[in-house]
């Protein structure tokens, strides 16, 4: 891949989609569930680890403020709070060779995994779990695995830009991309997820609690 980058936008992201980050998703999204059914098995199998992740996750969730006293979901703090995780997430592939999106990815699946396990530690039907999960989930588990295949796509081109190869991507291009993707695509996935989520989701998921 050469230097010049295209005009377009799209056009950069489909090269970059081309040369790389669709690989990077798609390998994302496998590691992904692989994590997800890992800690779903380790938990079931383990009451105190469960326990112990378990309210670790609640505990976080609590502290970010995503709801009012009554409990309704914000839809402005619940895109601001993802909108601010992908882009972080992205970010983290700036620092060379570390590859620090896939710990982010690794996190995300793991508390999946773990309310999978917590819901069936406390009699909850699966179908309740998958309700409370894949109405908004359809939108933002895709947001999440283009975020992590972007943030580890630029880490590895830096990487081999470290390695004095000239031909992958320079940080303004790097960065450029991510600004791409987030604007692009992200955002728009994030904030329909986000409204999802506040309306749609809870109204689903009281059919099966």
């Amino acid at each position: 891949m050469n230097e010049n980058i295209p005009r377009s936008p799209l056009s950069d992201l489909q090269a970059a989609w081309a040369d790389g980050l669709k690989e990077e998703v798609r390998r994302s999204a496998i590691a992904f569930v692989t994590i997800w059914l890992l800690f779903f098995a380790a938990c079931a199998f383990v009451p105190s680890l469960r326990t112990a992740l378990a309210d670790m996750m609640f505990s976080t969730l609590r502290g970010m403020n995503l709801s009012d006293a009554e409990g309704r979901i914000s839809v402005l703090a619940l895109f601001l709070n993802n909108l601010e995780a992908v882009a972080f997430i992205m970010l983290y592939g700036l620092l060379p060779f570390i590859q620090l999106p896939a710990l982010a990815l690794g996190v995300n699946a793991m508390m999946l995994g773990v309310m999978a396990a917590w819901y069936a530690a406390e009699g909850i039907s699966p179908l309740a779990y998958l309700a409370a999960l894949l109405p908004h989930g359809v939108l933002e588990l895709p947001a999440l695995f283009l975020a992590f295949g972007t943030g580890l796509y630029i880490c590895g081109q830096l990487t081999r830009r470290c390695r004095k190869d000239q031909s992958a991507r320079s940080v303004w291009a790097c960065m450029s991309l991510a600004s791409q993707v987030l604007l692009s695509v992200l955002v728009p996935l994030l904030l329909v997820a986000a409204f999802v989520e506040a309306y749609v989701t809870p109204a689903v998921a009281a059919l099966f609690l």
